[in-house]
Order: C-alpha cells, then sequence, then structure tokens
C-alpha cells in the first residue's frame, strides 16, 4: 500500500480491517433540523458516506494522525496545490485537474481494500489550499455523487470557521468582485445540464494543446465562444509573444 504522506498505509489484502467511525467533530451545534460545526485544525468532518474532511497544519501532525488512527485511510492530492496565479488569483483550478482530482478519489473510495475504512481526505492549514481543495471536493460531490451544487457546498458551510476565501481576478489590485465555490459549482452544473461538458467523454488532450501553449493559450468554452488567456504582440519577462491571429 502507500506509504508517503498522501496516503496512509493500505491494509495488506489477508488483512482486513474493521471499519472505526470517523473522529467525532468538536464543539457540535443545532439550528433546527441542520447540524452545524466549529472548525478546528486535525478534526474530522464528514462529508458523504466513508469520505471526511480535515486540515493538518505540518506534516508530524499527519503521521501522529495516521499512527493514532490506523483504521482510518488519509490521503491528500497536489491538485490543489497545483493552480498557478498570473497575479494574486489563487485558483480554481481548471477543468482539467478536477477530472484528475475526481478519479483519484473515485478510486480510493471504490479500491476494495479500503471498502471498510472511512477515507478522510487532508489538506495544510493555508487558506488557498483549503479552498481550492474545498471546491475539488465539491465538483467531486457534483461530478461523481451527483449531488446539486446547494448540497455539495452545504457540506463544508456547516464548518463554522472554515477559513474559505473567495476567488477573484487576476490581478494585484483589490478585486471588486468575489467569485463564491458555489457559483463555480452551479457553472458547473449548468455546463453539464446544456451539454457543454461532459465528465466523461471529455477529450483532456484537446483541451491541453490549447492550454498555456508557447505563443497561444486558450479554452474552448463553448461550441462558438473561445476565450484567449493574455494574448499580446510583444513578450514581457512572463510570457512571449501571443498574437491573436496565432489564437
Amino acid at each position: 500500500g502507500e506509504t508517503n504522506l498522501r496516503g496512509s498505509p493500505s491494509p495488506a489484502p489477508s488483512q482486513p480491517r474493521n471499519m472505526e467511525p470517523a473522529q467525532e467533530p468538536a464543539n457540535r451545534s443545532t439550528l433546527g433540523t441542520e447540524l452545524f460545526y466549529r472548525f478546528s485544525p486535525s478534526k474530522v468532518y464528514p462529508i458523504i458516506g466513508r469520505l471526511a474532511f480535515t486540515t493538518h497544519e505540518s506534516d508530524d501532525v499527519t503521521l501522529q494522525c495516521i499512527e493514532k488512527h490506523p483504521k482510518l485511510y488519509y490521503c491528500s492530492s497536489s491538485v490543489p496545490e497545483m493552480y498557478v496565479p498570473f497575479c494574486a488569483d489563487f485558483g480554481p483550478n481548471n477543468v482539467h485537474s478536477i477530472l484528475i482530482f475526481c478519479e483519484f478519489l473515485r478510486q480510493k473510495i471504490e479500491h476494495p481494500f479500503l471498502a471498510k475504512r472511512p477515507i478522510i481526505y487532508y489538506t495544510s492549514s493555508d487558506q488557498h489550499h483549503i479552498t481550492n481543495s474545498v471546491f475539488a471536493l465539491c465538483c467531486y460531490l457534483v461530478i461523481v455523487e451527483g449531488s446539486t451544487p446547494e448540497q455539495a457546498f452545504s457540506r463544508f458551510e456547516r464548518i463554522r470557521g472554515l477559513p474559505l476565501l473567495s476567488y477573484r481576478d487576476a490581478t494585484w489590485k483589490e478585486p471588486t468582485f468575489k467569485l463564491s465555490i458555489l457559483s463555480c459549482l452551479r457553472g458547473l452544473q449548468r455546463a453539464i445540464s446544456f451539454e457543454l461538458f461532459d465528465p466523461t467523454t471529455f477529450d483532456s488532450d484537446a483541451y491541453l494543446a490549447l492550454y498555456e501553449r508557447e505563443s497561444y493559450d486558450m479554452v474552448k468554452v463553448t461550441p462558438k465562444f473561445v476565450a484567449f488567456a493574455t494574448p499580446k504582440r510583444e513578450g514581457d519577462q512572463y510570457t512571449s509573444a501571443r498574437l491573436p491571429e496565432d489564437h
């Protein structure tokens, strides 16, 4: 099984493990029939089924949790940390990365050796990583589990004090419009409902062939709409010239 910090060791086929309930989140409270939690690092928060979420302040904390709770399976992905900013932006991840994340998580949850173990997805305590991780997990709920955007985000909205940020434009200036995770999820769902995006047939090669090339960078948003990223006639310290006609 995996032994690095991205996934706690898996049990051998001849050594099945009994399921252990995820750690009970501290400081629960109720409002009507809805259950809320107060955020605390390293506490485990249920998401759906055997899947749960937590944040760790260091690799040492992760090792301690793995050793303390051997019946839980801790895993993480580099996808939420892979976003390369233009300026002060920090996400969200592109659709290609999100599909990689969804497949990563689906394989963990459906792995026969992990069938009786809670899957605890962890990320660092960095606010950007937490926000991108929550977005990626919500995308998994929408794409794989069939949740609505509202259902998906409600799993994290109930964690009071979870340090989520709004997405912003790719400039160094103070943003005048803040984009919420829920708005991004609604956009994803709308694209799926209008058959502009099909997770089962998405062509990653075609997507990457247009993405962040030397002389062009663009995304086919709809059959009749293409978005250019930083088209310019002269190169600068960041990229070479990207002529509009080359696009």
